[in-house]
């Protein structure tokens, strides 16, 4: 493999699924399912979308082992740790408006409807999935019901369920203690409205892990915000105490069971959607928080937690600039003012879900009528990949898509497809489904995850990803602003998520990798780990790529005082080793370069040119050392301000140089793989340079 340096290797351990395990209901059916454990890599690219099922999608949702649960025309089935979803399990009567299909935290999945009975009465009813089963149970009725409205159903880990629905104004609830136990009389909970104010506006059902109930609902004339709740093993519910939402129009309130217990509470005030949380054990609500500056929680998606803690939610609607997404720093509480985003155009039906490698995976409806289109991003520490459309060129216009995850933490879009005939009718074509492939080791210098080596460009407008080859570089739309005097790098993959990192060194000396998601451009928000406090006293920086040969991107530096070049190992724990010697004599070079594997011996090498314009090369040990210097060219590199090496662009697999000259042209020396390059020549002829630093 020639001129590019490796990234980690250990990567290939930690993704590792366990051994495949059968169940037994699995083997009853002839269907192999597979114990997974979530990838530590990013999801992949995209696949070719394929046909799901000839019905309208309702819904999508994972369970708690990544079984995925689609419901169409039926519920279909796919078990966790296989691909094939299974032959829908048709419910003649479900499927409405007011069908819900919901993943509860007992590891069950629930399908919950309205069926009139043979006298046109109409109940409650609800068929339950088992963890591990591959079809639903028969089903079985909760309570009678009005034709229409609202209903929730929650539930415990050990399997208690609570339901509630609306009849008349009047809240009610059933409860059933377990799977063989049966449902309790249905109890209302507050006295029914006079005419005229028994309409409600929302209402929302959660219950925390101790067993604690909370429901919460608006009137939608009085506009009164009600909250009542349940203690484990209590007889009764409760108007919950210092609840915080204050009664004004569109609060619509918003509330989940908190992972660790407790209850995570999002409203509306005053154009804000306020957050506030009440912990596990707690009796009060900490103080309500704005978590976006302007939003609302119609359209909310239910809150995403992050490995480390974070918490995500994201939101669209019908206006141009009306999507939005918050992240709340699980280490201070404060909700982060990140300023990259999903959409720049409207976004409509925005889901999101947890996803491989700490990522969300966020899908939305964008467009507008007539010409519709389902998109999806991927949010990581601040940052967001390039949106990609998912739907096919030739649908008019798509149904809401649904995000959910698998086994390996990969995520599963469904959506409906239309064409619109001669008339002007829509016809549904189906309901379609697309997934990501594994994600491979990055590409060295990839930034566009598009599996070819880019150049970073800084200038006033900020830094900026230049994509292509040896004919053609192209500056990338997205930038990002850092302070004059910032050096920045490309490096590889530090964290093992299989997505390049960036190396930065700020103006007083702070060093630190940044870890953007795959094919984003990071900024000075994006999460980060530091490398040093102070790095003045290095006069060169420098991101080789591997040179000690463990496969993982380290990073030379040269003091300014002595001209001794110092290593910093990768320590493939996402830091660095305490630096070692890697060379002196190295103070008298105007230039080191990086130069990635020069001869084709597998290791990494650097190229210095001294004052008198000659330019060496030093081979590469893969010992953290290099061997005595060679001559590559002499008289050379007099007019170039910058020179930057370790990339291919020519595609041949060597490493090339590319040199910006001081009046704003970019040459390109192809490298030959026995340690020199070819003859220069002008690339990027459509860009001016001027002002312009290259990395």
């Amino acid at each position: 493999m020639l001129g590019i340096a490796l990234t980690p290797v250990l990567a290939l351990a930690a993704v590792a699924p366990a051994a495949a395990q059968t169940t037994a209901t699995a083997a009853a059916t002839g269907t192999t399912t597979t114990t997974t454990t979530v990838e530590k890599r990013a999801p992949g690219a995209w696949g070719t979308r394929t046909a799901h099922a000839p019905g309208s999608l309702r819904a999508l949702v994972s369970a708690r082992n990544g079984t995925l649960v689609s419901l169409a025309d039926g519920t279909r089935i796919r078990p966790a740790g296989s691909t094939r979803w299974l032959a829908p399990q048709a419910w003649p009567d479900a499927g409405g408006y007011n069908t819900e299909l919901v993943s509860l935290s007992d590891g069950s999945v629930r399908l919950v409807w309205r069926a009139a009975d043979e006298h046109n009465d109409y109940w409650l009813k609800m068929a339950t999935l088992a963890p591990g089963a591959t079809a639903f149970s028969e089903p079985e009725d909760i309570a009678e019901v009005p034709r229409s409205g609202y209903h929730h159903l929650a539930a415990t880990p050990d399997g208690r369920v609570t339901v509630a629905w609306a009849d008349g104004g009047v809240v009610m609830t059933a409860e059933k203690a377990g799977p063989k136990a049966a449902w309790t009389a249905p109890v209302g909970l507050n006295a029914q409205p006079p005419i005229g104010s028994r309409t409600i506006s929302g209402m929302e059902l959660a219950v925390a892990k101790d067993g604690t109930a909370l429901l919460v609902w608006q009137g939608s004339t009085t506009k009164v915000v009600t909250a009542m709740e349940k203690a484990p093993g209590a007889s009764g519910w409760t108007t919950a105490k210092n609840f915080p939402v204050p009664s004004v129009d569109r609060a619509q309130p918003k509330v989940f069971a908190g992972p660790k217990g407790g209850f995570e509470l999002f409203y509306n005030d005053a154009g804000h959607v306020m957050h506030t949380r009440r912990s596990a054990g707690a009796t009060k609500w900490s103080t309500p928080r704005s978590s976006s500056a302007s939003g609302s929680t119609s359209g909310m998606t239910a809150p995403v937690h992050l490995p480390n803690g974070d918490l995500f939610v994201a939101s669209g609607g019908p206006g141009s600039t009306s999507s939005w997404y918050a992240v709340r720093s699980a280490a201070t509480g404060a909700w982060l003012p990140y300023k990259q985003s999903f959409s720049t155009t409207r976004a409509q039906a925005v889901d999101a879900v947890a996803t491989s490698g700490g990522t969300v995976t966020v899908t939305w409806r964008a467009g507008s009528s007539g010409r519709e289109y389902v998109m999806a991003a991927v949010f990581k520490g601040g940052t967001w990949s390039a949106a990609q459309r998912l739907s096919a060129a030739s649908a008019t216009a798509t149904g809401a898509p649904r995000a959910a995850s698998d086994a390996l933490g990969r995520p599963v879009v469904l959506w409906d497809e239309y064409t619109v005939n001669k008339s002007g009718a829509y016809i549904l074509g189906g309901a379609y489904q697309t997934t990501t492939a594994g994600r491979a080791l990055p590409k060295w210098r990839d930034y566009t995850d598009d599996g070819k080596a880019d150049l970073f460009g800084r200038s006033g407008s900020g830094l900026k990803v230049y994509a292509g080859g040896a004919t053609k570089l192209s500056a990338q739309k997205r930038a990002s602003s850092w302070p004059t005097g910032t050096l920045v790098l490309p490096f590889g993959d530090l964290d093992g998520d299989r997505c390049n990192d960036v190396f930065v060194r700020h103006p007083k000396g702070e060093a630190r990798v940044y870890k953007p998601v795959c094919g984003g451009l990071p900024d000075q928000q994006t999460s980060s780990v530091k490398v040093s406090s102070n790095w003045s006293g290095y006069n060169a920086v420098l991101s080789p790529g591997d040179v000690t040969g463990d496969g993982r991107a380290d990073l030379l530096v040269r003091s300014a005082s002595t001209g001794k070049l110092y290593l910093y190992a990768n320590n493939g724990k996402g830091g660095f080793k305490a630096r070692k010697l890697a060379g002196s004599g190295f103070g008298g070079y105007k230039k080191l370069i990086a130069a990635g594997d020069l001869n084709g011996d597998g290791r990494n090498d650097l190229l210095a040119l001294d004052k008198s314009n000659e330019l060496w090369r030093f081979n590469g040990t893969g010992k953290g050392t290099f061997k005595p210097r060679a001559l590559v060219f002499k008289n050379w590199g007099t007019s170039y301000k910058d020179v930057v090496g370790g990339l291919d662009l020519s595609g041949d697999g060597r490493a090339d140089l590319i040199s910006l000259d001081k009046n704003g042209r970019a040459w390109l020396n192809r490298g030959d793989g026995r340690g020199g390059f070819g003859n220069r020549s002008q690339v990027g002829k459509a860009t001016n340079w001027s002002g312009i630093r290259i990395s």
